[in-house]
């Protein structure tokens, strides 16, 4: 009797210590959050880079500010700086970053297509820390308010700098016409050239494509797009495009166009997933969303996209080129949307179509993070393949959380000394991009052992 009460004791302190060690699903000691107060869009990138044992990241406050952040792995410091008070209460709104070659950070942020708080005219705004590796302060907020012509402001920034062309600066964004478009800048922004609209359709002016932009950093940009949201687009396919040394090109090397013969036509482009070509095989239109793009250690292009063939179902899905055609594969289910709204027979979804988010390891393009329902709770998963997307191991970063983990995003540049490699959104409430209280979390890796 006394061996069996012994040993019901150890059994209960263990499960009572794993009970203490989880606290609204995090590990202690393993998960780390970033802010108490954030939010963030998937279409303006990079979120969160890393550099020199810190993170740097940003996001939108409950109340519209832009805050950007810093987290110290060795000290555990983390940093916050309120950029623009009550600037956009939109978590479109997420401020965009890149590292210069003197170390220094630059940020960029705009208002969904409209003005800031007390602004006079919707602007991309920028500034650059004052000094190297450093957020304390900043230099004076500069706007960058020349559009192409059309109704709307300025959406979603996602800035690219290339080593190759003198450390030109790109930078992307939804333009008032709602097409993909695009300035540049050779001096760091003290001046920047004439937008430019990079893609549009001549058969169907109304498309409006939703864009992932990235770069290896030194003289390609990567981009991969749709005909357009998702619920206006029954048949919603996605679309890739390459630019190198003032050309634009399909995976397979195909040129499309060049910066000369700018808007580049949406259906020259190269299809990855043929939305129309699928109804033709099943008579079940099947749209998708694009959520992110790279290339591996090869050069070659990946990217991870949506399905949503309901929208109660949504399916998470790899593509990658492997030098003669486009593997395609399915990585998870992705459940149903996420936003947690009144349930009223009178209140429809308003955005059925935000799946928890799928997104790339830049550094390692064979591993993916996303985000999927466990029961009715979304929690942030790893996946790892080894034959080009056909099989996945996956892995839970996230368990037994009480409310949602979705829009991971993976930091750029952490490699193997970075104890965290990716970010996410935890919500206290989601209703809207514009009524929202979240938190950005991280997964802290444990120490390896000397």
């Amino acid at each position: 009797m006394k061996l069996y009460a012994i040993v019901v004791f150890l059994l209960f302190f263990n499960l009572k210590s794993k009970a203490q060690e989880v606290e609204n699903g995090y590990r202690s000691g393993r998960y780390q959050t970033f802010s108490k107060d954030g939010a963030w869009c998937w279409f303006s990138d990079p979120r969160a880079v890393y550099l020199n044992g810190k993170i740097y990241s940003g996001w939108v406050a409950a109340d519209g500010s832009i805050v950007v952040g810093s987290y110290d792995q060795e000290t555990a410091e983390i940093k916050q700086v309120n950029l623009f008070p009550t600037f956009n209460k939109d978590d479109h709104a997420n401020p965009t970053f890149l590292i210069l070659p003197d170390k220094r950070i630059m940020v960029f942020f705009s208002a969904h297509n409209g003005k800031g708080f007390g602004e006079e005219k919707p602007a991309i705004f920028y500034t650059t820390s004052k000094k190297p590796e450093d957020i304390s302060e900043w230099e004076t907020l500069q706007r960058k308010t020349e559009n192409v012509e059309g109704p709307k402001g300025f959406c979603y920034t996602n800035p690219v700098m290339l080593s190759a062309e003198n450390n030109r600066i790109y930078i992307f964004w939804r333009g008032g016409d709602w097409k993909p478009t695009f300035s540049y800048t050779d001096d760091f922004g003290v001046t920047w050239s004439q937008p430019f609209t990079l893609v549009k359709s001549s058969l169907n002016e109304g498309k409006r494509p939703y864009v992932k932009v990235s770069s290896n950093g030194k003289d390609e940009i990567y981009f991969a797009f749709t005909d357009g949201h998702p619920g206006n687009e029954p048949l919603n396919s996605i679309y890739y495009l390459k630019y190198r040394v003032g050309k634009f090109y399909k995976a397979d090397g195909t040129v499309v166009g060049s910066m000369h013969s700018l808007p580049l036509e949406h259906e020259d482009c190269d299809i990855v997933y043929d939305a129309n070509q699928a109804f033709k095989v099943s008579r079940n239109g099947v749209r998708s969303w694009i959520w992110d793009v790279s290339s591996d250690k090869s050069g070659n292009p990946v990217l991870v996209y949506t399905r949503l063939p309901a929208e109660t179902k949504h399916e998470y899905y790899y593509a990658k080129w492997n030098g003669d055609t486009w593997l395609d594969y399915k990585i998870s289910s992705a459940g149903s949307f996420f936003p947690r709204y009144p349930k009223t027979k009178e209140m429809q979804e308003p955005e059925p179509h935000y799946s928890g988010g799928v997104y790339l390891d830049h550094e390692n393009t064979n591993v993916v993070y996303y985000s999927r329902p466990i029961g009715d709770i979304f929690e942030i998963f790893k996946a790892e393949t080894k034959d080009a997307g056909a099989t996945w191991v996956e892995v839970s970063i996230t368990s037994n959380s009480t409310k949602d983990n979705v829009r991971p995003f993976a930091i750029r540049g952490a490699g193997d000394d970075a104890k965290a490699q990716v970010l996410w959104m935890y919500n206290d409430q989601y209703t809207h991009y514009k009524e929202f209280k979240a938190r950005i979390k991280m997964d802290l890796l444990e120490k390896k052992k000397e």
